[in-house]
């Protein structure tokens, strides 16, 4: 695992197999955790912070920081696929209730404040409209062959036939940190409170929500 130097890292690296997440809203009787399209609201009760922590792009890496960052938001569980398990290609597995997904990619090169250090909270970054960033209506994970669970739970890997997809638009993509606790004591105790904008490719604008716990995913 690469070194990298900043503090936001140091504290986070303790936390690379936690998962805070509860699979419920932070308020039950009236749900906020989610994104909300064309009227209709997809609840995200869980979140995800990535870091990418290979430090190689081409033209700002190699500077000891990370070169992009992921906010994930959805209502089941997932990880990073970084073992490809049972000979899956995709980069994440998701538990198969999950049908409602959103990735939002911040790259160091649109927002230069976080050369020196990890997102922080009162800042508003621009979400990348051409790295990644997309967010999933009714999608459907399929079980891989043979079936994988964790903690008897199942995980396979997203369907790209199925569901509605928004990606990016040409602008309108941001994320609001308005508080971001990373509890290095209690890892599972470590929440956000964010808001976020997306413009998909029909210009349509999706906004979301969410505050609670997180778990951390080091790539």
């Amino acid at each position: 695992m690469k070194t990298i130097k900043t503090i936001l890292l140091l504290i986070l690296i303790p936390t690379i197999s936690c998962d805070g997440n509860d699979d419920m809203q932070t308020d039950p009787s009236n749900p906020t955790d989610g994104f909300t399209h064309n009227s209709v609201f997809y609840g995200t009760p869980n979140a995800y912070f990535e870091i990418d922590e290979d430090d190689d792009d081409p033209i700002i890496g190699g500077d000891g920081y990370p070169d992009n960052y992921s906010f994930f938001f959805s209502n089941g569980r997932m990880f990073d696929n970084d073992a490809n398990v049972n000979g899956s290609s995709g980069d994440f597995l998701f538990s198969l209730n999950t049908n409602s997904w959103v990735f939002l990619n911040i790259e160091v090169s649109d927002n230069p404040s976080l050369s020196s250090s990890g997102p922080l909270s009162g800042n508003t970054y621009i979400v990348s409209s051409v790295n990644d960033s997309v967010i999933v209506e009714n999608g459907q994970i399929d079980s891989l062959t043979p079936a994988y669970f964790i903690n008897n739970i199942e995980y396979g890997i997203g369907n790209e036939n199925v569901g509605t997809i928004n990606t990016p638009g040409v602008s309108g993509l941001s994320i609001t940190i308005h508080a971001i606790n990373l509890d290095n004591t209690n890892p599972t105790a470590s929440t956000i409170d964010a808001d976020y904008t997306f413009m998909n490719q029909n210009g349509e604008v999706i906004i979301g929500h969410y505050e609670g716990t997180f778990g951390v995913i080091l790539d």
